[in-house]
């Protein structure tokens, strides 16, 4: 069973993801065009639906627009183990060779 990092932090409201983060959120979002930045930096065009904080909250980041990135569900899951500190197993191609 694989656990979720955020499992024992409380409610999205608790971890300051109300209101006022949908609002900054859509903006992000906007600013980098729906476009995830971190596939764009690899020279990928990949949509975004999540918002990253480049530097996390957890290590002092704030949710200012400057530290936020508009991220695609795959390079958010492998942002958010580097920054939990843990590796996540590579994703295996249709060629059987890890992507």
């Amino acid at each position: 069973m694989s656990r979720k990092p955020w499992a024992d932090k409380g409610s999205r409201h608790k971890r300051g993801y109300g209101a006022a983060w949908d609002r900054i959120r859509l903006q992000a979002l906007r600013r980098d065009c729906y476009l995830c930045q971190p596939c764009m930096r690899a020279g990928r065009i990949t949509e975004a639906r999540a918002v990253d904080h480049i530097t996390p909250k957890a290590q002092g980041g704030s949710d200012d627009l400057a530290n936020l990135q508009s991220i695609c569900d795959e390079c958010h899951k492998d942002k958010t183990a580097r920054d939990e500190g843990w590796k996540r197993p590579p994703t295996i191609g249709v060629d059987g060779w890890p992507t």
